[in-house]
């Protein structure tokens, strides 16, 4: 579609009532000119179920972004609370995405109600996974081996600081490695990324999680449950802001782009809500000179084709054209799996689903998850370690953190030799028959295998439905992709090699330098090649608030409405309509412009003339005419306003006050009553350059400008909608 310029007469009596002071936004239209002129930043954020990173790149002024390697693509590498484990020297590049609302609960608020759950026991710690995945016919199952109204959505935006938590990340396994302080669990909130996914595989997790939510938004510490994806956001860019002020490369003026990976298979509604928060947290932490407005410079990438990115710059030999490739994204929650043709080398773009994604919830949390069932089983009647505020659920607790960090990410339970360190438990009481020892317990490699047991064959199943849907469709898969926190584990990757060896011997196995973060370098690379992308369809519409003259004749909509009289033109109205002026589905060409012209009547006693117009966005495709409050509009949010200060036109005589038209109900006495208005016409224009979406109130309107004269803007404003396109639209 060309851009457009759609032209309709609408009476807005959505006026300001009072004469309140409005601020006035003003915008830089020619940001994108003054880029190439200075240095600017490109960060990546990366948002998993259980861990999250953020990458970066400093591209410096007049540099080509053909010009910016892999080399040049870094990744904040330093979070607050961390600790390496003993003898280890890297820092990590990912942190856990959880949040403690309660960093430290009053112990006189503790509940007993965890201790009385583990008394009760809990039985077969594996049985679970070993129902759900049951071993290949080629596994060994002995102990020696194995084979994730306006006013409500104004107040969405403005969060507050006041309830965000200060505890987050590594900050909360450290508050649970203090096994000597109760614990408020219904403040600390984990794998809250899949409340985003309403696949049926997540119903367990969100079920779970809304008791949480319930109580965070009773006590105000979140108003909505988007709050926690706000509040989480600003202390990751809060982290990476700072880190990048120490390195230099980060000025109070400096230009960022910011770059959003998001899963292959979410909806509309998972981008748009992440794109929400990221934009509050930029704003709350102030990352980079951002446009005026309400507009930021956002990409968004899918997770699959990051990684590939990442891959494919790592060994650039790897990844050819026409190849099909499995990307196995095997993170903490989820494990998903995509599988594409590659369509072009240089730069690397993959053409649509080759088969239908397949993901499945069995990724490297359940491999912890195993670890703590594993030690409340031997410690169930070890009560006497219960003292001096420890519990059993605080021992474990701890220990599970310190697996978590350190061996479990180590560890090839393929290894005959692969053992375990004995897990220090202080006070613990000699027993061999039940591998105690003293303040030792030391794990059996019969229980080290059925740790990992479940979440690997869980790995191999959403692998094994790619890849024999993918030689159904007569596209055998070429190359494997592992990428993911769970795909750094040795143990997986082993399981994962072999399973292709025994699958199609020719079918390579590929894994990132540091697969926790390939998704966030990758999506930086992408972020620098952005041609060849989707076509610019939207899949979200947009129009503008409006109150039409009444025209039963012409709109069945105005039909089934009663009409209301302007008290100050006496003219039938039905206020309150929505008008959509971009479609879901429509091809939106950069810039692409849409323009109405908007009617406004003040009665002549008026000081101020105020015109506010407000911009509904939805997902759907809906009708225009119809009331705002129709069945028809549902779906529809509020997006943002402007207020046009247009007083100028009666100070400058520019209008004259007008009588009451022939249409008026005002006649006879009535019309003596109500003999002058004010009337204010203008031009309303979206604007969509790129990602943002520009709307602006211009002056005089197009159709009535005279010889010599020129519109001026007297009010814009910006909104992002890199949701609304497929992710990789430049």
């Amino acid at each position: 579609m060309p851009p457009s310029a759609m032209r309709e007469n609408v009476h807005n009596t959505g006026s300001l009532t009072n004469d309140e002071d409005v601020e006035m936004i003003d915008v830089n239209g020619d940001e994108h000119a003054a880029v190439a002129e200075r240095d600017r930043l490109i960060v990546a954020v990366d948002i998993g179920t259980t861990f999250s990173s953020v990458a970066y790149a400093h591209v410096k002024k007049r540099t080509q972004p053909s010009q910016v390697g892999y080399s040049a693509v870094k990744c904040v590498n330093r979070y607050p609370d961390y600790k390496p484990p003993l003898g280890a020297s890297e820092l990590r590049e990912d942190v856990p995405t959880e949040l403690w609302y309660h960093p430290e609960p009053d112990p006189a608020q503790f509940s007993s109600q965890e201790l009385e759950q583990t008394r009760s026991g809990v039985g077969g710690f594996a049985d679970s996974w070993t129902n759900r995945y049951p071993a290949s016919d080629e596994e060994s199952m002995s102990s020696g081996s194995l084979e994730d109204t306006e006013d409500k959505e104004k107040s969405d935006i403005d969060n507050t600081q006041a309830s965000r938590p200060e505890c987050w990340g590594f900050g909360v396994q450290r508050q649970l490695e203090k096994v000597d302080l109760p614990k408020d669990n219904e403040g600390r909130i984990a794998k809250f990324k899949l409340l985003l996914d309403d696949s049926e595989a997540t119903d367990e997790v969100r079920a779970n999680l809304a008791p949480i939510i319930s109580h965070l938004k009773r006590t105000k510490l979140i108003q909505k449950e988007e709050d926690l994806f706000t509040h989480y956001l600003t202390h990751l860019l809060q982290n990476a802001k700072d880190q990048l002020s120490e390195q230099g490369v980060l000025e109070d003026d400096t230009p960022v782009e910011f770059v959003l990976c998001v899963p292959a298979k979410w909806p509309t509604r998972g981008r748009r809500v992440l794109q929400t928060a990221l934009k509050s947290a930029v704003k709350d932490v102030g990352l980079g000179e951002q446009t005026e407005g309400g507009g930021f410079d956002l990409f968004i990438v899918t997770e699959p084709e990051a990684a590939a990115a990442c891959v494919i710059a790592e060994d650039r030999a790897e990844i050819l054209f026409g190849e099909v490739i499995v990307i196995l994204d095997a993170g903490g929650g989820t494990v998903d799996a995509v599988t594409y043709k590659i369509t072009n080398d240089e730069p690397l773009r993959m053409d649509a689903e080759v088969v239908k994604p397949h993901s499945d919830l069995c990724g490297g949390s359940f491999v912890n998850q195993n670890f703590d069932l594993c030690l409340q089983e031997y410690l169930r009647d070890e009560w006497y370690l219960e003292k001096n505020g420890k519990t059993i659920r605080s021992i474990i607790d701890k220990q599970t953190i310190v697996f978590e960090n350190g061996e479990k990410r180590t560890i090839d339970v393929f290894d005959k030799h692969a053992t375990l360190e004995p897990i220090f438990i202080d006070d613990l009481k000699e027993d061999r028959k039940r591998n105690q020892y003293r303040n030792r317990l030391r794990l059996p490699r019969s229980d080290i295998n059925l740790i990992f047991q479940g979440p690997m064959r869980g790995t191999r199943e959403v692998l094994k439905s790619q890849l024999e849907a993918a030689d159904a469709e007569g596209s055998p898969v070429n190359k494997v992709i592992l990428t993911g926190g769970f795909g750094e584990s040795p143990s997986l990757q082993h399981y994962i090699r072999n399973y292709l060896g025994k699958y199609k011997p020719n079918i390579s196995l590929l894994i990132p330098h540091s697969p926790p973060s390939a998704v966030a370098r990758g999506a930086v690379l992408r972020a620098l090649r952005k041609e060849d992308g989707p076509s610019r369809i939207t899949q979200c519409s947009y129009g503008f608030l409006c109150t039409e003259p009444y025209e039963p004749r012409e709109y069945d909509a105005h039909k089934r409405t009663k009409p209301r009289i302007d008290k100050t033109d006496g003219e039938r109205y039905v206020p309150g309509v929505l008008n959509w002026h971009i479609h879901a589905g429509d091809k939106l060409e950069s810039p692409h412009v849409v323009t109405t012209t908007v009617r406004h009547t003040f009665s002549e006693a008026r000081r101020h003339l105020l015109c506010k117009e407000v911009l509904y966005e939805s997902e759907l495709n809906h009708e225009s005419h119809w009331r705002h409050t129709h069945v028809n509009n549902r779906g529809a949010e509020w997006a943002g306003e402007i207020v046009a200060d247009m007083t100028f036109l009666k100070t400058r005589g520019l209008i004259k006050p007008e009588l009451p038209s022939a249409h008026s109900t005002f006649i006879g006495d009535k019309a003596k009553q109500h003999l002058r208005h004010w009337t204010v016409e203008f031009d309303l224009v979206m604007v969509v350059e790129g990602r943002n979406l520009r709307y602006e109130a211009r002056w005089p309107p197009k159709d009535k400008l005279q010889e010599g004269d020129e519109q001026h803007v007297q009010v814009s404003a910006q909104i992002c909608i890199a949701a609304a396109f497929q992710p990789g639209t430049a």
